[in-house]
């Protein structure tokens, strides 16, 4: 069985931790886990020091991967989502003030300082895994924007 738009969209605003998926100066994938983040639909904003190595890969390509697994879960309900995108820096203050209460709401101790960015990612397409689907050809769910 598919997720339907808003179990997606709960799911990723449940999720406590992502990972996030850069590519390299030398063309090979780099990962860490974030949790300076939160979602607007399936839009996912993250924050990062602005001197973070991944915030020099993003500029260099902007193609990024966020892998999403909320806590708790166990087979055979298991749900796991990777959101595929361009990572953008926010830089208007509407977008930054937007970003900033999401983060805020989610992870209540997060300041936003000057030696901080704040970037979106727009979904180019979003894989789903739901070990729950009845059918093999159900468990993975692929949307493309």
């Amino acid at each position: 069985m598919a997720l339907t738009n808003e179990q997606l969209e709960t799911y990723l605003k449940e999720t406590k931790r992502i990972l996030l998926s850069t590519v390299t100066e030398e063309n090979k994938s780099d990962i860490r886990i974030l949790g300076a983040f939160a979602t607007d639909g399936v839009k996912t904003y993250f924050s990062t020091a602005s001197n973070a190595r991944k915030v020099g890969q993003i500029e260099k390509n902007p193609n990024v991967a966020i892998y999403f697994e909320a806590p708790g879960q166990e087979f055979p309900n298991y749900v796991n989502v990777t959101v595929y995108g361009k990572a953008k820096q926010v830089t208007c203050d509407k977008g930054i003030d937007k970003a900033k209460a999401l983060i805020k709401e989610k992870l209540p101790k997060f300041e936003l300082t000057e030696d901080k960015s704040i970037f979106v990612v727009e979904p180019e397409q979003i894989k789903i895994f739901n070990s729950a689907a009845e059918l093999v050809q159900d468990k993975i769910q692929i949307i493309t924007f």
